[in-house]
């Protein structure tokens, strides 16, 4: 979006915002889904180990656990902030629309307002 928007541009500008918008959406569903995945492939990946950990103590079974499932682990973690990043992306699309739809707000009222005149 360019630093500040004109009339001219506004339509164009409230339009491309929208369909970035509508994009992010679908990145967002499409971020969920791999989230969940991995997150589910984690979990199963950590009972497993569990059951297969020598019966030591508690922190060494906690040790085996968490170098077995590692790689799932990572895979969560990654997937997890890529969700939260594109949570965040769509907010502040979110954002730029409704400021978008402010300034056409006061656009409009401008043109009442130089039409009809002040209404007391």
């Amino acid at each position: 979006m360019p630093k500040e928007t004109s009339l001219a541009n506004l339509s164009e500008d409230l339009q491309s915002t929208s369909k970035e918008l509508l994009g992010e959406c679908d990145e967002l569903t499409k971020a969920a889904r791999e989230y969940a995945n991995r997150e589910n492939a984690y979990r199963m990946a950590r009972a497993k180990a569990m059951l297969e950990a020598p019966k030591d103590t508690v922190d060494m079974k906690k040790a085996f656990v968490d170098s077995v499932t590692e790689k799932e682990r990572l895979a969560a973690h990654v997937s997890e902030g890529l969700l939260d990043a594109t949570r965040e992306r769509v907010r502040s699309l979110r954002a730029v629309l409704s400021a978008l739809q402010t300034i056409a707000g006061s656009y409009k009222a401008e043109a009442d307002f130089s039409r009809t005149g002040p209404r007391f």
